[in-house]
Parts: C-alpha cells; structure tokens; sequence
C-alpha cells in the first residue's frame, strides 16, 4: 500500500500521481557491525540492510523498480527493455520481480570481466525468461536498441525502456524513500544520527534518491558516493544533474515540496576504489569482503559493496566522531538452486565465452571466500 511508505506519508498529494507496485519489504533493518568497528578502531559504524529487501531477489533495484515497473504498467506495455553489463545484477532484478508482474524483459548486454557471478547472473536470466540480446559495448548499445524495437514493432508489442541501473529520476523516488526511511529510524532510536551515509555508486540513481529523501527529512548526514564505474560515466556532475532532476520531478506533483539545488560539492565522491576499472577486484575490495564475512556474517561482493565498504573503513577521521551508515546495496536472496545442472550452451552463443575464458585477477579468493557462506554471489548494482 502507498501508505506505508514515509514517502508518501509526508507527501500525500503524490498519491495521485505515482503508480507503484509493492514488490519489497520495508524498511529494510539496520544493524550495527561492532566487530568491523573495533577492528578499525570506527565511530559507531552501521549497515542499512537493503540486501533483505524481497525474499524473491533483494538489493537496491527493488526500490527503483517499485516505481519504473508500476509505470510500464500503466502504459500497457508487456516487454520491458533494458541493458547493463554481462553480470548485470539490475537485468536480472528486473527479469525477476518484472515475472511476478506479468512482464517480459529484453537485455542489452556489453562486455565485461569474467567472473563467477556473471556465469550465475547469466544463466539465472536465462531462468527467468530474459531475452539475452549481445551489444559487445555501450557505444553498440544503440544499433542493439534499434534492432530490437524493429522487432517488437513488428510483433505489435508495446515496449517500455528502462535505463542502466534503473536510474530515471522515477526510479530514484524508490530511494528518496530509503532516505526518509532512515531519518525515521533516527527518530525511533534504531540507529544514531549519521554523521556520513555511504554508498557504492555506478549509474547515480540510489546515491541521488539518498540525497534528496535525507534533505527532504532534514538529516544533516554528509552523503558519500563511492564510484565503482569509470569517471567519463560516474562523478560528482553527473550525481548532481540527476539528484536536481529527481527534485524537479516531485515540485512537478507538489510545489510544496522544497528541496535546494544539488551542487556536485554536496557528494563526498571517493574513485581511487575502482582499480583498473568496472568489475575489476582489488585487493582492498577482496578484503573488505572477507570481512564483512568472517567478522560480521555479511556476505557481500567484489563489483559495488565491496568497494564501498572498503572505502567506508577508511572513513573514521572524516566522519568527526560521528557514526557512519553504509548501505549495502547487495542481493542476499540465495538463487542458486535454480540453475543447478543447466548447461550454458542454453544462452546464446556470444555469452558462452564467459564459461571459457579465463576469470578476472583475484576472483578464486573471492569465490572460495563467499562459496564457504550461505549467500549468493551475484552482482550488487548502485
């Protein structure tokens, strides 16, 4: 129900104008990792749980698809049509809650480093019913975007288009719930007021959403962006004109809502955690991985949260005493089972090359690592 979202509680005008299917469960919970904490010598240091937000397949693209796949919906569109790299955690979010809803999807995939995760990724799209179309890069990506609304166009199906990692200034209202969510939580006492809120950061949308709910709630936490993506796709500029088209868009359906212009100064953006770029681990990476396992139980991965995390231990002194929240943006909903016994001979014959070529450096480590846990290990997304 959308009462049941801060959101909309605090804003009930946007009732009558935002279609949103419930698809997760709210709000995720908070916890604090007090072992990670005295093993770094950190202020009080917190996790937000989103990896807990549907049984059916968490992380932070349930948020955003809470409201992109409510708008399909009300176009009469059946096929949603997105794209993302082999491994893409958003393509298989989307294949997975878009089947509860009756809705196909499309995938427009590029090149990226093999990894287990993306062996998993793949065939569980495949599962899932998703429609594997190989654009080889992101410059490609348009000539793969054509070929398929020819074809669809001659299927007569609608078809409704959905950005890399969801992150339309629609889907960032998922997260501006998140950031009223939080000054909630504040407010009840399950968790202190944060001094930094920290978050791994590729297409903009969750640390853009962040943004906008903790200043809408009056939070005067210092938001964190931790880029995982190259600097030519994510930075500060590019976090800021979204965030500013975010707010737009709710002044749109309430012009009471007041929220002031987002300056790429207001990001603490932090990009020396990329290493020689997308989905390539670092040793820091790696570790914070490990942990997060062996000291808090909290499976993560090498391509977003691990990253994030790594950089949200080396943030004590910046954060002036006060405690930190990271946001794990992770699935933690176990898939596995699935796909067990499926040859990928099933997947069209572009993607095979992820079964055969060599993985990427430091993968075995991260893969004994999180294959002696009970989560799975596919692709967080931010």
């Amino acid at each position: 129900m959308e009462d049941e979202l801060p959101l909309f509680r605090r804003f009930p005008a946007l009732c009558a104008f935002l279609p949103r299917v419930s698809l997760g469960i709210w709000p995720t919970p908070v916890e604090r990792l007090s072992s990670l904490e005295r093993q770094h010598g950190l202020p009080p240091f917190y996790v937000k749980r989103d990896d807990l937000s549907s049984p059916h397949y968490g992380g932070n693209k349930v948020r955003k698809l809470e409201f992109t796949l409510a708008d399909a919906l009300r176009l009469g569109c059946r096929v949603v049509m997105t794209m993302g790299a082999a491994g893409s955690n958003h393509v298989l979010a989307t294949a997975v809650h878009g089947r509860r809803l009756g809705l196909k999807t499309v995938a427009l995939l590029f090149d990226q480093p093999c990894a287990e995760y993306v062996r998993r990724n793949l065939l569980l799209d495949a599962c899932f019913g998703v429609r594997l179309r190989w654009a080889s890069s992101i410059p490609l990506i348009p000539l793969a975007y054509l070929r398929e609304r020819i074809y669809h166009l001659l299927r007569r199906e609608k078809v409704y288009w959905l950005g890399p990692g969801g992150s339309s200034a629609l889907g960032c209202l998922g997260y501006v719930n998140a950031g009223l969510e939080i000054a909630e939580q504040v407010e009840r006492g399950s968790l202190p007021d944060p001094g930094l809120v920290v978050t791994a950061m590729g297409t903009h949308g969750t640390a853009a959403g962040l943004w906008v709910g903790m200043k809408l709630a009056g939070l005067g936490s210092r938001l964190v962006g931790v880029g995982v993506v190259e600097t030519a796709y994510c930075n500060p500029f590019l976090w800021s004109r979204l965030a500013n088209a975010v707010a737009r868009l709710l002044k749109s359906m309430d012009p009471g809502i007041m929220i002031p212009r987002a300056r790429p100064s207001d990001l603490l953006f932090i990009g020396d955690q990329l290493g020689r770029g997308y989905a390539y681990l670092t040793p820091e990476d790696v570790q914070a991985v490990r942990e997060a396992h062996e000291l808090e139980g909290l499976m993560l991965e090498g391509t977003y949260t691990g990253k994030a995390l790594a950089a949200a231990l080396r943030l004590g002194g910046a954060s002036g005493g006060k405690p930190i929240l990271f946001v794990n943006t992770y699935n933690s909903a176990d898939l596995s089972h699935l796909i067990e016994g499926i040859d990928y001979h099933v997947l069209p014959a572009p993607f095979h090359r992820f079964f055969t070529a060599p993985w990427r450096e430091l993968e075995e480590e991260l893969v004994s690592l999180t294959c002696a846990g009970d989560g799975d290990n596919s692709a967080g997304a931010a």
